[in-house]
């Protein structure tokens, strides 16, 4: 009788996982592949001699440039979009001095395809990638954890897997484009496109940058390897992160003065506000948004500490700065009322603040209402630099001092398309005023939190503007 009823519970428990993992098996094939018929060919390397295919005008003023981009920051989380809760007085300051961009979107919801379209000028499915990289990437099993935890509403990426593993050689950086005019270029903080330590020619060096400190990864994608230059510290940096940011700061501002002879671009692509937040103790509950906007000031005071180093080393008014986000907010953050999150096609996943400063050549702030995207940084800059685009390939940005400087040119702008992407299918279009979804992802958790019908709502941050939905 005894072992019946043992039988019984052990066919009832097996029966119950073969349905359970048949289920997550059905999920995974039901929800993908997502590559649209592309396929690691599409994307394969191919040889070229960079100056064959790159015109250089050595006579051309050289800037100086400095990229500050933020993880993860809500397009309503600065202060000059009237929110009191944090206090980003340095962005404020950068704000009152040169361009803020109203209508700027990152070129992708989510961070390694929009670090990649900021870097290189191109939308990131030309590139074979539409999703965040981890050390695991291509692994079933990190796949189909991915969907379900997808098809349980906790993120909306999907799991599903890039076309290709990293960064191929044949794209082309900004940083490779301006070394071929004289400039030193370096890379702070989180690189996140390929794992490093699955193949070398990932890292940064092999990508135009002299210089890199930072992390592979993000910071919540555990072992997270920490690097200077070529050598790797440490395999992991766990939970110990509060003085990462300040370590960034600091090597950012080492590499600005051992350059400011000569022509720099600076990349300081810090890991706030991307969670798990981890400020430093002299910020810890400064702000009054919990440990979200503490990390927001952390990252605010750096680029203050960016900005008065410029100052003092009297290369202001030389320096293209240049601060915004990878995307829109995550679990927390303030989309200014915008709709949808990180992941998302929705203005909040995408629309982020922009702010750019060039004193030579726009020396009054001012407020553009255009629309703009990332994409468009490497035109605009090598533009600026004595670089020609590369022939051998299309570019997706426009060059946007060439609007700032005379707005009759600003048809260009209001008249091409900026697409908006997920997975490996372009589902919306900005297209002047207009903004055109033609089938909208999965609308997923944390958008529900912010609903006042769900209990979940007294967890969330409050400082978003009132009467907003």
């Amino acid at each position: 009788m005894i072992m019946k009823t043992l039988f019984k519970i052990l066919l009832t428990i097996g029966l119950t996982l073969f349905f359970l993992f048949a289920g997550i098996f059905l999920l995974y094939f039901k929800q993908g592949p997502a590559h649209e018929g592309l396929k690691f060919i599409d994307f394969a390397d191919r040889d070229f001699k960079l100056e064959n295919i790159v015109s250089i005008d050595s006579t051309q003023s050289r800037p100086n440039v400095v990229f500050i981009l933020a993880d993860d920051l809500g397009y309503g989380d600065v202060s000059y979009y009237n929110q009191t809760l944090i206090n980003t007085q340095h962005l404020d300051r950068l704000a009152n001095e040169g361009v803020v961009f109203n209508n700027f979107y990152a070129p992708a919801s989510i961070c390694s395809p929009s670090r990649l379209g900021f870097l290189t000028g191109r939308y990131a499915l030309r590139q074979g990638m539409a999703y965040p990289f981890h050390h695991l990437n291509g692994n079933i099993f990190l796949s189909i954890g991915n969907r379900l935890v997808n098809f349980l509403g906790s993120v909306d990426m999907r799991g599903e897997y890039n076309i290709v593993n990293g960064i191929m050689e044949s794209e082309i950086t900004i940083a490779e484009l301006l070394k071929l005019n004289n400039y030193k270029t370096g890379i702070v903080g989180k690189w996140h496109l390929g794992t490093i330590a699955q193949n070398e020619k990932f890292h940064p060096s092999n990508h135009g940058f002299d210089y890199f400190v930072g992390l592979e990864a993000s910071n919540d994608d555990w072992p997270v390897d920490f690097y200077q230059n070529k050598e790797k510290i440490l395999d992991d940096i766990g939970l110990d992160q509060q003085h990462y940011t300040q370590l960034f700061t600091d090597a950012a501002k080492e590499f600005i003065i051992q350059n400011k002879e000569e022509p720099f671009f600076l990349y300081l692509a810090h890991k706030d506000p991307h969670q798990p937040f981890f400020p430093s103790e002299r910020f810890k509950g400064k702000s009054k948004a919990g440990p979200y906007g503490d990390a927001v000031e952390e990252f605010d005071d750096s680029v203050g500490q960016i900005l008065e180093l410029l100052d003092e080393l009297n290369l202001a008014e030389n320096t293209i700065v240049i601060v915004t986000s990878d995307n829109g907010p995550w679990y927390e953050g303030n989309t200014c009322g915008m709709r949808g999150r990180k992941g998302q096609l929705f203005e909040g996943g995408y629309r982020v603040p922009f702010i750019l400063r060039y004193p030579k050549k726009i020396n009054t702030s001012s407020a553009v209402e255009f629309p703009a995207t990332g994409v468009d940084l490497l035109p605009s800059i090598i533009a600026e630099s004595g670089v020609g685009l590369p022939k051998d390939r299309k570019y997706d940005g426009i060059n946007l001092f060439k609007i700032l400087e005379d707005t009759s040119n600003i048809s260009q702008a209001k008249e091409r398309p900026i697409f908006l992407f997920h997975d490996f299918a372009f589902d919306a279009i900005r297209l002047g005023d207009w903004k055109y979804i033609e089938s909208n992802n999965s609308y997923t958790w944390p958008i529900p939190l912010e609903n006042s019908k769900y209990v979940t709502r007294q967890y969330v941050p409050k400082y978003s503007p009132e009467n907003s939905d």
